[in-house]
């Protein structure tokens, strides 16, 4: 078993990478959770009922700590942080190894799988970017930096700035030797 889910720590809706939970959703939800699992505030309020599938002590086990209450805030509250992490999620979610290996699967995770030859380029700002169905000229854009971070995986996953669309940016590296021969 993983480390915990932030958005089920503090009790958020699963959604296609949570991000249809407003920070002010996220805030009312830090709150909510620590009141009901702090050891010095719990005391009066009801305490959720195990599943049938689960024992009394992997109940106990399967509450957050403050602790992981408080790591899911941080992450969760912070828009950069987020992101990265509902990348990581999705990710480890539907990779080969997961179970049922069927490997990516864009109607689950919300997520459409394009290729960076497919974004129009920048030379400008030297970004790559592509509009979103919800109107935004650049609602997608991808950096160099971006790429570089995820050189070994080939993979980026970028949010619309406007919506909560999602594009998987699949490219391959082209060593410099291999542009010379090509040229």
């Amino acid at each position: 078993m993983g480390p915990p889910n932030h958005y089920h720590t503090l009790g958020l809706p699963s959604t296609p990478s949570g991000q249809h939970s407003t920070a002010q959703d996220v805030k009312l939800a830090y709150r909510r959770a620590l009141l009901s699992h702090h050891p010095d505030k719990a005391t009066g309020l009801p305490t959720p009922a195990p599943s049938p599938r689960q024992s009394p002590s992997e109940h106990a086990a399967a509450r957050p700590t403050v602790d992981q209450i408080t790591l899911a805030y941080k992450v969760l509250s912070d828009s950069t942080l987020r992101r990265e992490y509902d990348r990581e999620l999705s990710l480890s979610q539907h990779t080969p190894s997961h179970k049922g290996g069927g490997g990516l699967d864009e109607a689950a995770i919300g997520l459409e799988p394009v290729d960076l030859d497919d974004l129009e380029y920048d030379d400008d700002k030297g970004i790559w970017y592509r509009s979103c169905r919800c109107g935004q000229a650049r609602g997608f854009t991808v950096t160099e930096v971006e790429l570089e971070k995820e050189e070994k995986t080939g993979l980026v996953v970028v949010g619309c700035r406007g919506c909560s669309l999602s594009l998987m940016v699949g490219f391959g590296v082209v060593e410099a030797d291999e542009q010379r021969e090509e040229g």
